[in-house]
């Protein structure tokens, strides 16, 4: 027997008219991408993409589509929508204890300290929260300071949906994780206890869409009924990706052939960042290499691909099982000096004070190499000492580098500003 998913998508928060949603405000710090298509455009985009992923009316949507004052029985939406998405784009260093072997073949694990640098977004709305929308295209059109007169576009109120989490419980979720889950791969597996959070920017956005429902026809059994189905578009950059839900009777014939049901089609690209949530800008220990850079990102992509569940659940355990209960938490956070607006020379100093705190980790660590290979007696004793350029060996000039104060230490001049408080 086929056992149909629950359908929960945003579009079901019109059926009672979104007072708080649409009403709600946001903090000065919030910046939105704004509309670059049109309502008419996005509309007839998505009907023509719905018709082809549900097989229904597909030739006379295809007409309209090309011919938009053709009068033909097309599929048209029962209902539609813009809407703003509230996301999170985040900046961190962590730092945490972690076994690696360079290859599986190696017989045991090194032990060390690591620091981490990445780039994350996330937001909390099935189905879309299983897909990255924060893509490059996105972030080089540019966000602006949110205003009230934004929640109105082409005549049309503006389902504007309240931030619900904010990612700063992140590490200590990351402290709460089991050992097996903590194994990221074959080759890396870090210390959930040890994981501590040395730096976090989280940028709150909001990333424009459009939404429509469409009422289909389908036999289910000997009988017919009407099934409703949800679509979404990408409406921050031109010709955005096209999100359909899957019919019933399509998941009926991905089961037969014992294929894996997707929770949504996609229509356009790029495709091959559709589950790309992580971007780890250095992984730094002695012992790993870009091979675990890789798989760290594929373990969140995975973790964030997973299902709706690590995410809800992670809204449930620190903001409340309610929307409204998460909203009021995250709303007496926004003095948070981490919350940042996501304005250009705002996010250039803060990675230039990561790029800079990267570099004194890896300063300090082939430090802590060097100390514990002259405790035991072994620096120099392979120098040649004939080498008149150079009497004490290349490893000498490493030390005198590494040992230089300065290079200890962070760049106050280039300290973010928000940090000096």
């Amino acid at each position: 027997m086929l056992l149909y998913r629950t359908r929960t998508t945003i579009l079901s928060s019109l059926n009672q008219g979104c007072p708080r949603a649409s009403c709600r405000s946001y903090s000065n710090k919030v910046r939105a991408f704004p509309f670059a298509v049109s309502q008419e455009k996005a509309i007839a985009d998505l009907s023509f993409s719905a018709a082809c992923f549900t097989g229904k009316q597909v030739l006379a949507t295809w007409l309209r589509h090309l011919l938009p004052s053709l009068n033909v029985d097309a599929l048209r939406p029962i209902r539609s929508v813009p809407a703003y998405l509230p996301a999170w784009i985040i900046d961190a260093e962590l730092e945490a204890t972690v076994w690696s072997k360079k290859q599986d073949a190696d017989d045991h694990f090194r032990k060390d300290v690591a620091q981490i640098q990445f780039s994350h977004s996330c937001f909390v709305h099935t189905p879309l929260s299983a897909l990255s929308l924060v893509t490059p295209r996105l972030l080089n059109t540019g966000a602006v300071p949110w205003s009230e007169a934004m929640r109105r576009h082409e005549g049309q109120e503006v389902l504007c949906l309240p931030f619900s989490i904010t990612p700063f419980h992140l590490p200590e979720a990351a402290r709460s994780l089991s050992m097996a889950d903590a194994n990221i791969a074959g080759v890396l597996r870090f210390e959930p206890s040890s994981v501590r959070e040395t730096m976090m920017a989280a940028y709150p956005v909001l990333i424009p869409i459009y939404l429509a429902q469409y009422e289909v026809r389908e036999i289910v059994g000997d009988k017919g009924q009407n099934t409703t189905i949800s679509a979404f578009i990408e409406a921050g950059i031109p010709n955005g990706r096209r999100m359909i839900e899957v019919l019933p009777d399509v998941e009926l014939f991905f089961n037969i052939f014992n294929l894996p049901v997707p929770d949504l089609f996609i229509w356009g690209r790029p495709a091959t960042l559709t589950r790309c949530f992580a971007n780890v800008r250095s992984l730094i220990a002695n012992n790993v290499t870009l091979q675990h850079r890789t798989l760290v990102e594929k373990w969140v992509d995975r973790a964030m691909t997973g299902g709706a569940a690590a995410l809800q659940r992670y809204r449930d355990r620190y903001f409340g099982t309610s929307e409204a209960e998460a909203a009021r938490k995250v709303d007496m956070q926004w003095a948070d000096p981490r919350i940042r607006p996501f304005e250009k020379e705002e996010r250039s100093a803060n990675l230039q004070w990561l790029s800079s705190g990267a570099d004194l980790f890896l300063l300090r660590s082939m430090l802590q190499v060097y100390n514990s290979k002259r405790e035991r007696g072994r620096v120099g004793q392979e120098a040649d000492c004939n080498d008149t350029e150079n009497p004490r060996g290349e490893e000498a000039v490493l030390v005198v580098r590494v040992r230089d104060p300065t290079a200890l230490t962070r760049d106050i001049d280039n300290i973010p500003s928000w940090r000096k408080t």
